[in-house]
């Protein structure tokens, strides 16, 4: 008997998965409360920073915190890549030098000194129990 409720209790699960948890990203020091942010997901197989894996675009509410949920995302280990499109051309504006003159950030907070971030330096484990991250924009 006990056996044979193992047994159903792994077909019921392997039929039914738990739902999976969304992948939340809040965002803060956000000044611009009219400018979509753009966010990029990359595996390590992506050209990090160039071709995401996955893009979205969080259209402004007015709050200076918005929060991305994404759920289409598989678990896994990811870096993101955001900009805040102030002037709406899709694209991180730059200057001469090469330095954002838009807002950005990366995950784990990674700020770069000189350079672009590597993937491993933004890399992170999305997860059942590590669904929520808080970014700062620069």
């Amino acid at each position: 008997m006990k056996t044979l409720f193992i047994i159903s209790h792994l077909v019921l699960n392997f039929i039914f998965p738990a739902k999976q948890e969304p992948l939340a990203i809040t965002f803060t020091n956000v000044r611009n409360t009219r400018a979509p942010l753009v966010v990029g997901v990359f595996r390590k197989s992506d050209p990090f920073t160039k071709v995401p894996f996955k893009n979205y675009k969080l259209e402004p509410n007015g709050g200076s915190s918005p929060t991305l949920f994404i759920d289409d995302l598989p678990y896994g280990e990811y870096a993101v890549a955001v900009f805040q499109d102030e002037n709406g051309d899709g694209k991180l504006n730059t200057n001469i030098v090469g330095i954002p003159k838009e807002p950005y950030c990366f995950s784990n907070n990674y700020r770069p000194r000189v350079k672009s971030p590597k993937y491993d330096q933004c890399k992170f484990v999305y997860s059942q129990k590590n669904n929520h991250m808080y970014l700062q924009l620069l």
